[in-house]
């Protein structure tokens, strides 16, 4: 009985606790609708309004698309799927995962004879992209399990043989001619990688390697993919994926050659960590991005309460045992001279047409957007048919693997096409950006002075004036006599920081009372080192109590917050604004 009662109460529990969530939603829902032309915003918390300012100004993904071809996974689809409903993640998410693990062991293991006779990596590089709380960590860990366990055993048997290695060469004495080498570093998995340590990787570690994050933004935002280091890093990517090779030359540090080797990557990531890589022009122009499979599945509806154990599928274990037993068998010292998998003659047709199909639809067609990632379908597609018949030990690839593989790059190429087309209006980022500078300063700014102060992005006048052209049309500024604020923040809510003795300069960024000759001061320390800003959605816990006090929220203060309904911006210009 006390059973049924305690299941009751709880039902009764979850069902209030429901309605809360629900009766939040729906306030929260009316402070983000989108803006009526001259509605005044609603004065809110800064973190609060930053969030509203980012909803308002983002494009969204398109949503017409066709869903993941998750059968399309042969021998990885059943266990995929499985873990898509089990752990309620996207069935996107749960493909890339496992597929991308796949490739990492499959790599060291046999290459891939492409249409054009030439013999290629079975590497893959994955993107997926999918917001906090979606499910990133889950779907990695699952599909990385025997792997993360086959390395902390192997690890910490190579830590105990590095030991004794040099406790024998300190027993010979310093100087001492070392008899032999150290014992080789048996990693396989990293989270974040410089170039420079990819390099001493390979020379101290295995041929087969792999980059894998679920928070994909510590290296897209990390030393490796800053402005600085950004076109190298993504060169030596690049030439990892297609011939496997490291030829370095460094003064003072001689000359480092390695072959045959494998790198995959899979990085998971928000779509605000992916700063501007994304839409960098450089990284698709040398090939970056289109080297990558992209999964960007769309907004997981609300899930309910289900346990769930990935070793209670069947098809899961199977998976976990097939990589057990891939990882056993021993790493060669290069890769180049792995059986090949072929392609059988259907296959080989397939594959050609569907080569056809992408010159023609990249040169003249509708994937001239997209024309870098279009032009390498093929021979994504005779990568991930090579891991398939290597994951399901077949020496060639048949008509219904290659038909497969061909499924799942025009997955990623309509992933693509939609992720760059609403990157290819660079407007709503810079409004963004000059709203995000302009909402922590309660005073009007002179819009003169925004290219002098103001982030580096929008440091020309017309970057500026469609910026601020855009943060009317949205409600976001008030323009009035050369000068510019920013509404729908209340500065009244916001709680000063206590004083940083050590940097005043943070402290005056922190209350938001830079003024303009530290202005440049103040953006140095407000932007990421990957030239963004600090992440809002990281305040989601003082959005969501922001929403519980919006009802309460001072009807007088919000109307001296507004000053009326914003103006319409005609045009915009340094010496006079019309209005």
């Amino acid at each position: 009985m006390s059973v049924i009662t305690d299941a009751a109460r709880n039902l009764d529990h979850a069902a209030r606790g429901a309605s809360i969530l629900d009766a939040l939603a729906e306030r929260v829902g009316q402070h983000l609708a989108p803006q009526t032309p001259g509605a005044a915003l609603e004065p809110l918390p800064l973190p609060a309004a930053m969030y509203r300012a980012e909803v308002l100004l983002t494009p969204e993904m398109n949503t017409d698309r066709q869903s993941y071809p998750l059968e399309a996974l042969g021998p990885l689809a059943q266990a995929a799927g499985d873990l898509a409903y089990g752990a309620q993640v996207s069935p996107a998410m749960a493909g890339q995962s496992f597929l991308a693990a796949a490739a990492l062991l499959a790599q060291s293991r046999a290459n891939v004879r492409t249409i054009d006779g030439g013999v290629r990596p079975l590497s893959l590089y994955c993107l997926t992209v999918a917001r906090s709380g979606d499910g990133k960590d889950m779907a990695d860990r699952v599909a990385l399990r025997a792997i993360h366990a086959f390395q902390r055993d192997v690890g910490q048997a190579w830590q105990r043989e590095m030991e004794a290695y040099e406790a024998a060469c300190a027993e010979r004495g310093k100087h001492a001619p070392k008899s032999a080498a150290p014992p080789q570093a048996p990693y396989r998995l990293a989270g974040d990688i410089t170039i420079e340590g990819l390099r001493r990787s390979y020379a101290e570690g295995v041929a087969g390697q792999g980059v894998f994050s679920t928070e994909a933004g510590v290296m897209l935002a990390g030393h490796a993919m800053s402005q600085d280091h950004r076109t190298k890093t993504a060169a030596s990517l690049c030439g990892l994926w297609d011939r496997g090779n490291l030829s370095v030359i460094r003064g003072g540090g001689g000359r480092f050659e390695r072959y045959g080797v494998r790198l995959s990557v899979h990085l998971l990531a928000q779509p605000e960590a992916l700063g501007n890589t994304l839409a960098d022009e450089s990284l698709s122009g040398i090939g970056f991005w289109p080297r990558f499979l992209l999964a960007w599945p769309e907004e997981l509806a609300p899930r309910v309460f289900r346990p769930w154990l990935p070793d209670a599928s069947p098809a899961v274990v199977g998976y976990l045992a097939r990589c057990t037993e891939l990882l056993r068998d021993p790493m060669p010292d290069h890769c180049d001279d792995l059986p090949v998998i072929e392609l059988s003659a259907d296959a080989r047709q397939e594959l050609a047409a569907f080569f056809e199909l992408m010159e023609h639809e990249a040169r003249r067609g509708e994937l001239r957007p997209v024309r870098p990632f279009a032009l390498r379908a093929t021979e994504q597609a005779c990568r991930i048919a090579g891991v398939m018949a290597t994951w399901a030990n077949e020496p060639m690839i048949d008509c219904d693997t290659a038909q497969n593989a061909i499924r799942l790059v025009r997955s990623s190429l309509e992933n693509w096409q939609t992720a760059l087309r609403d990157k290819a209006d660079p407007v709503s980022d810079r409004a963004l950006t000059l709203y995000r500078w302009l909402a922590p300063r309660g005073e009007p700014m002179p819009i003169r002075e925004i290219p002098r102060l103001g982030p580096a992005s929008i440091r020309s006048a017309s970057r500026r004036d469609t910026a601020l052209e855009r943060l009317v049309e949205a409600g976001l500024v008030a323009v009035s006599a050369g000068r510019v604020r920013a509404l729908g923040v209340n500065h009244a809510t916001a709680q000063p920081p206590r004083a940083n003795a050590a940097n005043p300069a943070k402290t005056r960024v922190e209350t938001g009372l830079a003024t303009p000759a530290n202005a440049c001061e103040t953006l140095r320390m407000t932007e990421r080192d990957d030239g963004g800003f600090t992440d809002i959605r990281s305040h989601s816990q003082a959005f969501a109590m922001a929403g519980t006090r919006m009802d309460a929220s001072d009807s007088q203060d919000s109307q001296h917050s507004q000053g009326g309904s914003p103006p319409t911006v005609i045009a915009l210009h340094d010496d006079k604004v019309a209005l």
